[in-house]
């Protein structure tokens, strides 16, 4: 499923920028570590499939199609604490997830990441269970390699010592009272000591926060002369060199004291890792300190920028698109354990609804203009206010159900990653794959949960098996009786009474399966069911997003995506280029308006007589020896007339294309809640749903393609 026709689809322009740099490296160029495209892992991953398979669109996404392969076994490290069925059911949701399915094909760090991510939450349990150092080690080599592909590494540790803190806060207070030495930590602290170890010595440039109080720049913002976004400037780089020399003494002293021997072979591994990626193996030692710095001063600057402009409830909207399955199945799990935990979680649960409600709004009022002068001031405090209570509560929340300690970590990282994600500025679709990781071990686990809790057995003998349609079959009368017309006078109301008859016998035949075998096991084998019936749908909507609207932004997982038009014409131009004799020498003009740069800069990597430059400006012309001009859509009336005689005329095609956000943006508190009574709008989404049905069409801009009369061929029109 990774593998299968992975280069057919058209390069992304995020895609074409890793490809080209990691293509500089294959080919003794060079690239340097750029915190704008994240760690060195990615780059180093793809040159090495470069050398090995070629330089190509298969190749390109080849590392992440194997991490996306390795991902599915990684949950054998859990098995202990996932049961057998919970590890063998996490892979299956794993593979087939829509999320992971498109991103396992995809040129992007988030497939590296969640195979990270997952082996250092399974390292983290083997230890607390086994308290074994290779555990430590794993983790060790774990965390550097987070932190080399990608930034969001600083919340996966932030959320795994988040929830051990809070977890042995009686410990640290012993310690810190002098009551308890660091030697004598439990598990649960020792590891939490571990990775506060490793991240503390690259957490030094969060001091950046305070730049604005002592005047001196720690983490440059977008535009600052001279300096690259996220580094020190001037009297700066003192204070950067002071401050992460600190941390990285404090980390040392608080190791040697915790158990030395252990931890200079842990934090031994930790180093070989980082220096080695970020230094590009020594070529580039710099690496080192950008990496140690700029990639978390670079996010830092660039938090307020909040690239891509999503709203807040973003992935709650995306997520229901494409991960409901485990989401469901969190939620519903969730919600089963607060029943079962008396009064505190619904306390904690109201807490964090009327925080959010206050964010909701002013949000609302920010983007709508509503509020000005001293009146955003005190929204702006209130709002913070709501953040910080909304992010304590949720963090509390988990400790106030009465389930398995692992059941509560699972939740923790369910629901703190989410907050984590939905609070940062950039909120992005491949992002969906880090929100939707817990989910998806959580759900795991509780289907191992019920499976483990019925007697089979029994149930078959007592025609359980009848669930099995007639779960479907009531799904399918209640969408009947929701969204379906009826005929109007006696016609629709007998189709109205028959339909709800229908659901009520299917009702009682459960309740009388229940008195059979017990109401929990009815209410389990129905849940299987109806996940399964769900998973039909999360199937079909990652299949029909990976291989049949792979770079067609029906999906919102496409999100902006180069158009196959643009593909095709690649195709054509090499074709060209082959035909003609010329092959690299074939002389090519693009139009870089509005960043048309990429992607064919990776496209045209070979050819060493194509010319990039902006046709924006009336005194840029296409030489007369171009054999090909592309010309962005937008320059199309300056360019024409400056075309030389003797090509042809210019072909239309889209060269970028996106999904018409407008759809989810422009909605209100009223459009929302609106929405719940209105059937119309119910089928509307019925229809996006199930058929990628849009009411508005899909945005895009095009360019427009020359040919020289002197190439011996006829362009396909």
């Amino acid at each position: 499923m990774r593998v299968y026709d992975l280069g057919s689809r058209a390069v992304h322009h995020d895609e074409s920028l890793h490809g080209y740099f990691a293509f500089q490296i294959f080919n003794g160029a060079g690239y340097d570590h750029n915190p704008l495209m994240h760690g060195m892992f990615l780059f180093h991953s793809i040159a090495t499939s470069f050398f090995l398979f070629g330089d190509g669109e298969a190749s390109l996404r080849l590392p992440m199609a194997l991490f996306g392969v390795g991902l599915v076994m990684v949950p054998l490290i859990l098995k202990p604490r996932l049961g057998q069925f919970g590890a063998l059911t996490a892979a299956f949701l794993l593979t087939f997830s829509p999320a992971f399915l498109y991103y396992s094909r995809f040129a992007r760090n988030d497939i590296f990441m969640a195979v990270f991510t997952l082996a250092l939450v399974g390292a983290m349990w083997r230890y607390l269970d086994e308290k074994k150092n290779r555990w430590l080690y794993l983790a060790a080599a774990l965390v550097a390699l987070g932190f080399t592909t990608k930034e969001t590494q600083y919340l996966v540790v932030a959320i795994l010592g988040g929830y051990l803190l809070i977890s042995t806060w009686k410990e640290i207070r012993d310690w810190l009272y002098a009551r308890r030495m660091l030697s004598e930590f439990s598990p649960e602290a020792s590891f939490m000591v571990l990775i506060g170890t490793f991240t503390l010595p690259v957490l030094a440039a969060s001091t950046a926060i305070f730049q604005n109080m002592i005047g001196f720049t720690l983490a440059a913002e977008q535009g600052t002369p001279g300096v690259a976004v996220g580094s020190p400037n001037g009297g700066g780089w003192s204070i950067a060199i002071g401050v992460s020399a600190a941390f990285l003494a404090a980390a040392i002293i608080i190791g040697w004291y915790w158990k030395r021997n252990v931890f200079l072979i842990a934090f031994g591994i930790f180093l070989a890792v980082f220096i080695l990626i970020f230094s590009n193996f020594g070529s580039n030692p710099g690496g080192v300190i950008t990496g140690a710095w700029q990639s978390l001063g670079y996010w830092l600057a660039q938090q307020d920028v909040a690239r891509g402009n999503q709203p807040w409830y973003y992935y709650f909207m995306i997520g229901s698109v494409y991960e409901f399955l485990p989401f469901s199945i969190a939620t519903v799990a969730t919600l089963y354990y607060m029943f079962r935990s008396g009064i505190r979680p619904w306390i904690a649960a109201a807490i964090a609804v009327v925080g959010m409600i206050i964010l909701a709004v002013d949000s609302v009022s920010f983007t709508n203009g509503i509020v000005r002068g001293e009146e955003k001031d005190v929204l702006t405090t209130v709002g913070t206010a709501a953040m910080l209570l909304v992010v304590a509560v949720a963090l509390a929340f988990p400790f106030t159900l009465k389930t398995s300690r692992f059941n509560r970590f699972l939740i923790f990282w369910t629901i703190a990653t989410f907050a984590a994600y939905t609070e940062a500025g950039e909120k992005m679709p491949w992002l969906l794959v880090n929100v939707t990781l817990p989910a998806i071990v959580l759900a795991a686990k509780v289907l191992n949960d019920i499976v483990m809790s019925i007697d089979w057995q029994k149930a078959w003998s007592n025609y359980a098996a009848l669930l099995v349609p007639g779960v479907p079959l009531l799904l399918m009368m209640i969408w009947k009786v929701a969204l379906n017309d009826r005929p109007e006078g006696v016609g629709g109301f007998v189709m109205t009474w028959v339909l709800l008859l229908v659901v009520g016998l299917l009702v009682l035949g459960w309740s009388f399966l229940g008195g059979r075998i017990g109401y929990r096991p009815a209410a389990g084998i129905a849940a299987l069911v109806a996940v399964s019936v769900l998973f039909v749908f999360s199937f079909r909507a990652g299949w029909v997003a990976s291989y049949h609207n792979g770079d067609i932004p029906r999906e919102m997982l496409v999100y902006t995506q180069t158009a196959p038009d643009l593909h095709d014409l690649a195709k054509e131009i090499e074709q060209t280029a082959l035909l003609t004799g010329d092959r690299e020498n074939l002389k090519i003009d693009i139009d870089t308006r509005d960043a048309y740069t990429w992607p064919w800069q990776w496209y045209l990597r070979n050819y060493k007589q194509a010319s990039f430059r902006d046709h924006t400006e009336n005194a840029t012309e296409v030489g007369p020896d171009r054999a090909i001009a592309v010309i962005n859509a937008n320059n199309y009336t300056k360019t024409v007339s400056s075309i030389p005689t003797g090509f042809s005329e210019g072909r239309r095609f889209v060269h970028r294309w996106w999904f018409p956000e407008h759809l989810y943006r422009e909605v209100t508190p009223g459009d929302f809640f609106g929405k719940f009574t209105d059937r119309e709008a119910w089928r509307e989404i019925a229809d996006y749903f199930l058929y990628r049905e849009m009411s508005s069409s899909i945005g895009s801009i095009d360019s427009y393609v020359y040919y020289s009369d002197s190439l011996p061929l006829v362009p396909a029109q």
